[in-house]
């Protein structure tokens, strides 16, 4: 926690007046209603944000993701419906993964004139042009969409035991749709039921596999691409 001016006061963690209390050091706190603790809240963050730029440490960064959290739950919006806000925001828009940097219309260099029809992507994409392959205890129907649509990729799964490796993909996210059955998907060591109608979203980065008797859609985004895919260990079903 930085150091601030005697006479002055700040939005601070739950834990912070008992360490400085444990210390021997004396401060005093008021418990402030949720919409007074917003405003103190987001001055707080402008102060967070302004230390990780001069700094640039991870702790802040941290400390900026509890902030963001804990407005969002005072303007009423759980952390899990932030996060799928997140992902539909990426899936519609992409993430920030290729680093582009965008310019005003007036700095961009003018396209060259063509006299030639413009390339159309495919629009649909029908069963008898997938790919059916078996993985790791899944039989999947996969539609090569990535020439067409880099920033999301789709695939029909039926399994009647589960994914049999646990894995991680370092940049896309999995949103999973159960169209029958149910299953168990153990995320990060965790354990989240799940049945037809549910959808399972695995953020990228994390390590899971899933157990179950299933029929489902999985859709990855941006689309899925092998090399970012790293295989964690063989699960016994």
């Amino acid at each position: 926690m930085k150091p601030f001016t005697k006479g002055t006061s700040k939005a601070v963690r739950d834990k912070i007046p008992e360490i400085i209390r444990n210390s021997g050091r004396k401060c005093t706190v008021k418990e402030l209603s949720d919409p007074e603790f917003l405003t103190e809240l987001e001055n707080k963050l402008e102060e967070e944000l302004a230390e990780y730029l001069k700094d640039k440490e991870l702790e802040e960064l941290a400390d900026l993701l509890e902030i963001v959290y804990r407005i969002s739950e005072l303007r009423g919006t759980s952390k899990e419906d932030l996060e799928a806000l997140r992902l539909q925001k990426k899936l519609e828009n992409g993430g920030f993964e290729k680093n582009f940097l965008l310019f005003g219309q007036d700095k961009c260099p003018a396209a060259e004139p063509s006299d030639a029809p413009e390339k159309l992507s495919s629009i649909v994409f029908r069963p008898k042009d997938s790919e059916i392959i078996e993985k790791h205890g899944v039989c999947m129907r996969v539609y090569t969409t990535q020439e067409d649509c880099s920033n999301a990729a789709i695939l029909y799964q039926e399994t009647d035991t589960g994914h049999a490796e646990e894995f991680v993909h370092e940049k896309s996210d999995f949103l999973y749709y159960i169209i029958e059955g149910s299953g168990t998907w153990v995320i990060e060591d965790r354990e989240f039921e799940a049945r037809a109608g549910d959808v399972v979203v695995v953020p990228s980065g994390k390590k899971f596999w899933f157990r179950g008797n299933l029929k489902q859609v999985c859709i990855t985004a941006p689309a899925w691409e092998e090399r970012f895919e790293r295989h964690i260990r063989d699960i016994e079903l």
